[in-house]
């Protein structure tokens, strides 16, 4: 097909949406829909006419190249009619919709609809596609059982297939085994949809440890992954672990060696095994730009080595979330350490429900203080952190008067600690408007009450020992560079 925008004459093809608020299609609505739709496209087809003259070919152009059908649920009749204008031709001899649609929102389509007619409207819509080249493909948010993989395998079973979302849609281990045997099929000898990948994401599934080694199916076939979510399956220890491995294996042999996207979040990291396929895999990203671990069951010694695997790998990351991951002021320590070597790029750093005390705290906000990466930040979250004067005192002097040391930051969220009046004041005088919500605030006391002198000394030996510390980086980096030497799927 000839696609509208590759010639500066050429309106580009236009995104077709369902106009109005959440809710329920039938076949009245339906017909409302496509008669918005038709308005669209007429008004964009007599601008193509003028861009092109009138006797230009019409036949080849695509009008419309996305579609989004999502945040309503349609009933069976409103399926059919939709998919009947997307995969019939249109108006003037050309050709079907569908067609050059490449990009397809199919999520949450079949909301409070029973089983029967939920499959029906998904096999109804997908099949609409079957002529599609589509590129893109969310199906997110629909109930979908082992019937429901096949009412979409017209979709899931494109070879053109790119990007690929299936999140929140309760697929169990049988599944997940489904759509790991659709995207690993190669009976034609042309490869699989897996080896073309760029993003495929599994958010709040419950595949279970044999889910994960469905994953590591398709992870095993992946070559150019760019984007990748596997979190909160149920995957428990022994399912994170594989998955790790299946990581490192990959990025090992070079595979997904542009990967910038990785969100893990909900996975189990904790023992040896897993620890050690992890750090490995971190340590040979060499694009990564956003990275989610959290609630892993890091703990301190899990985040020490998260971030020295970062610092080998020399990605300019832009996103850490290490939320809920038990991190006291030791794990915080090397989160500093890291936010100083990072090269200034960190936007977003967001380590809330963990334990650093306001001792960790202060170690984030020196980093900021005297880091290039100051200058980058925009959003730090540290809610729930067991917070109090010394921690608020010393953000307010990383940001400067007037925010001057930190100019980007648009937004700090700091509720759920333990600041009294006067501190919370502090606050609000020095961010204002970028203090997020403080309704969980404990002001009553401030949390520091509750630090003992023994941690505030040892805090203080730990800066005394700062050079050690400094060692202990470099001892820890070769081992890392050993241990990726040795990387191999357990």
């Amino acid at each position: 097909h000839k696609t509208m925008g590759t010639n500066s004459k050429h309106p580009a093809p236009i995104k077709l949406e369902t106009p109005g608020e959440r809710g329920f299609v039938d076949s009245a609505k339906a017909k409302e829909i496509i008669q918005h739709w038709n308005d669209q496209l007429a008004g964009h087809l007599q601008i193509a006419k003028v861009a092109l003259g009138a006797d230009a070919d019409l036949s080849t152009i695509i009008l419309c190249d996305r579609v989004s059908l999502t945040d309503k649920s349609y009933d069976a009749e409103a399926a059919s009619l939709i998919a009947e204008f997307l995969s019939t031709p249109w108006k003037d001899g050309l050709p079907p919709l569908a067609n050059g649609i490449v990009e397809a929102d199919l999520s949450d389509i079949i909301a409070g609809r029973m089983t029967e007619e939920g499959l029906q409207v998904l096999e109804t819509i997908c099949d609409a596609f079957r002529a599609a080249q589509l590129v893109e493909a969310d199906l997110s948010d629909n109930a979908i059982g082992q019937q429901g993989i096949g009412a979409c395998k017209s979709v899931i079973g494109k070879k053109s297939l790119e990007r690929l979302s299936l999140c929140n849609n309760g697929l169990s281990e049988a599944t997940m085994a489904q759509v790991a045997d659709i995207l690993t099929n190669d009976e034609d000898g042309t490869g699989s949809i897996a080896s073309r990948l760029t993003k495929i994401h599994f958010y709040n599934n419950m595949s279970g440890e044999g889910g994960c080694s469905e994953f590591v199916r398709i992870l095993e076939q992946s070559k150019c992954l760019v984007d990748i979510r596997f979190s909160s399956t149920r995957a428990r220890r022994e399912g994170s672990t594989i998955v790790a491995s299946a990581l490192d294996a990959a990025l090992a042999d070079g595979r997904n060696a542009d990967l910038e996207r990785l969100d893990l979040c909900d996975n189990i990291f904790k023992d040896a095994a897993s620890h050690d396929a992890l750090f490995r895999a971190l340590g040979a990203t060499k694009c990564l730009k956003y990275l989610d671990l959290r609630e892993c069951d890091l703990e301190d010694d899990g985040v020490k080595k998260v971030c020295h695997a970062l610092f080998e790998s020399d990605s300019a990351l832009e996103h850490l979330d290490l939320s809920g991951n038990c991190i006291t002021r030791k794990g915080a320590k090397h989160i500093a350490d890291f936010i100083r070597d990072c090269q200034g790029k960190l936007k977003i750093l967001r380590l809330e429900d963990n334990e650093m005390t306001s001792l960790g705290v202060q170690h984030i906000a020196k980093a900021f203080h005297v880091s290039e990466d100051g200058f980058a930040i925009e959003e730090i979250k540290l809610n729930c952190n067991m917070c109090g004067a010394i921690g608020a005192r010393a953000l307010i002097d990383a940001f400067g008067p007037g925010g001057k040391d930190l100019p980007n930051l648009n937004k700090i969220l700091l509720d759920g600690n333990s600041f009294d009046e006067s501190i919370l004041s502090e606050l609000k005088e020095a961010f204002q408007d970028k203090l997020g919500e403080m309704e969980d605030n404990d002001d009553e006391g401030d949390a520091d009450d509750d630090l003992s002198s023994d941690e505030e000394d040892d805090d203080e030996d730990e800066d005394d020992d700062e050079s050690e510390d400094v060692h202990a980086a470099e001892v820890d980096a070769d081992e890392l560079a050993a241990m990726m030497e040795k990387s191999s799927i357990v």
